[in-house]
């Protein structure tokens, strides 16, 4: 999801080598004149680190100009950034400038990745002057997120209680990361008794339910048209609920009804995921629904008449999970589904992970040196897990036991460079890539507590976890 903000070509050692370095030295050191002054640099400089980010921060002042740097070399100056052995780039996020922040961001396996030491610097100045000299070299660490930060401290932090039960949870994106600002969106929480909340920060929250509505709501999804038009972004969130309800927003805080339920069903739904542009809904009994606009619904025959409690998408391929272990796969939007059995425990969430972006030692990027890992993780009660990597048309069995010592009953997954899964209890679990050697394919053995202990459902917005409980609680980690 992510669109990275500038030109690159790739390397094994340094990620991060642009196209335009010496075009950008030349174009610096030609065009800046003798109008204005030197001014010194920013005195409050500060690091911007996250899953897959890496970054500075600054308070700008009016009328100056400020040049941000980076490199993988920690001798990184202003001076010396187009040096070969420092092999440094200009974040100019401001077309011929940068403004804060300046950020790096990964937007392809292999680029920002977690673990590698980035170094940045800025200098300012007015006018078309020479700047002054840069702010003293900051280092810079991208780390996943769900456990602990490098210094053994907790990445989740607590947000603002949301005031009432909650069921699920999605983010819909407006902005991804860029080099001038971290993702924005609208995360939309659902629940019983039609509440709906909604958050552009997953911290603080804002009820967004329609006067009068009051059907249980069980699951929501969204998706995005055009991504980066924050004027236009072209959202559409659904929302499924019992009896085979349906209600809809085109920006996650005004929401309204479909009448009168999904194709008459009086099934309970369960969860919705999202095939393209194509919303596919599970529920009780097997059932499985999908429409193209939230409103006309095809019935789909699921093979299996288990409740389904949880469908995540990618592409045209979904996968549903549910009571008795069953696993069900549709490879064409949701309209035609193979069932598969792993075990008896009830399987609760499902989870897509496509590139591990963390090295691994020795400058290499994702497991054995390949970052695609098209994997999927499904999980469940008592610690269940099973993982499938490469599931292709006629190729839906095969899934590898890779269970969660020490978890109670695993509620939630999500996947951002590695995999999350959450229990009933509220510890957290990651694993980087399963069915890899360890410790890449290793579940984390000592759980990180996420602060709450009602989970219920997480989001991503492809950096961090925003993870909310029954009661409301909800907490993040970035």
């Amino acid at each position: 999801m992510p669109v990275f903000f500038a030109r690159f070509e790739s390397s094994p050692i340094v990620p991060l080598r642009f196209l335009f370095p010496l075009f950008a030295a030349t174009l610096l050191a030609g065009c800046l004149g003798n109008t204005g002054s030197p001014v010194g640099p920013p005195a409050d400089v500060r690091k911007v680190e996250g899953d897959g980010v890496a970054g500075i921060t600054w308070t700008p002042q009016l009328g100056i100009t400020y040049l941000t740097f980076a490199a993988n070399n920690p001798d990184l100056t202003t001076q010396n950034w187009t040096d070969p052995g420092i092999a440094g780039f200009a974040i100019l996020n401001g077309g011929t400038s940068s403004v804060p922040p300046s950020l790096i961001c990964n937007t392809v396996p292999g680029f920002v990745p977690n673990g590698l030491d980035f170094y940045f610097t800025v200098d300012a100045h007015t006018g078309t002057s020479p700047a002054g000299g840069g702010s003293p070299t900051m280092k810079v660490t991208p780390r996943p997120a769900g456990g602990l930060l490098a210094d053994g401290t907790n990445s989740w932090k607590m947000g603002t209680a949301i005031g009432a039960a909650i069921n699920s949870l999605t983010f819909g994106t407006i902005t991804t990361c860029l080099s001038n600002g971290l993702p924005t969106g609208v995360y939309a929480a659902v629940g019983p008794n039609g509440k709906i909340f909604s958050s552009t920060d997953g911290i603080n929250w804002v009820s967004s339910t329609p006067a009068g509505y009051t059907t249980n709501l069980n699951g929501v999804a969204t998706y995005t048209v055009f991504l980066n038009n924050p004027t236009a972004p072209g959202l559409i969130f659904v929302a499924v609920g019992d009896g085979g309800a349906v209600i809809r927003s085109f920006d996650g805080v005004t929401w309204i009804p479909v009448s009168p339920t999904i194709n008459g069903t009086t099934s309970n739904l369960r969860s919705i995921g999202v095939a393209g542009t194509v919303f596919v809904a599970v529920g009780d009994g097997g059932t499985i629904q999908s429409s193209l606009d939230g409103i006309t619904w095809v019935t789909a025959t699921s093979n299996t008449t288990v409740a389904l409690h949880s469908v995540n998408c990618t592409g045209s391929l979904c996968v549903a999970v549910g009571d008795a272990g069953v696993i069900d796969v549709s490879l064409d939007s949701g309209a035609t589904w193979t069932v598969t059995t792993v075990g008896t425990a009830a399987l609760r969430a499902v989870a897509y992970g496509n590139f591990d972006n963390n090295e691994t030692g020795n400058g290499v990027i994702g497991v054995a040196n390949n970052a695609f890992i098209n994997t999927w993780v499904v999980v469940g009660d008592s610690g269940t897990a099973y993982q499938l990597s490469g599931i292709t048309t006629g190729v839906t069995s095969g899934w590898v036991a890779v269970p969660v010592s020490g978890a109670a009953n695993l509620v939630a997954i999500q996947y951002t460079t590695q995999f999350v899964a959450v229990d009933s209890a509220g510890n957290a679990f990651a694993i980087q890539a399963p069915g890899q050697p360890a410790p890449a394919g290793t579940w984390s053995t000592m759980p990180v507590a996420t602060g709450i202990t009602d989970p219920v459902s997480m989001a991503t917005n492809n950096h961090g976890y925003v993870l909310v409980g029954t009661s409301g609680d909800n907490t993040s980690s970035f």
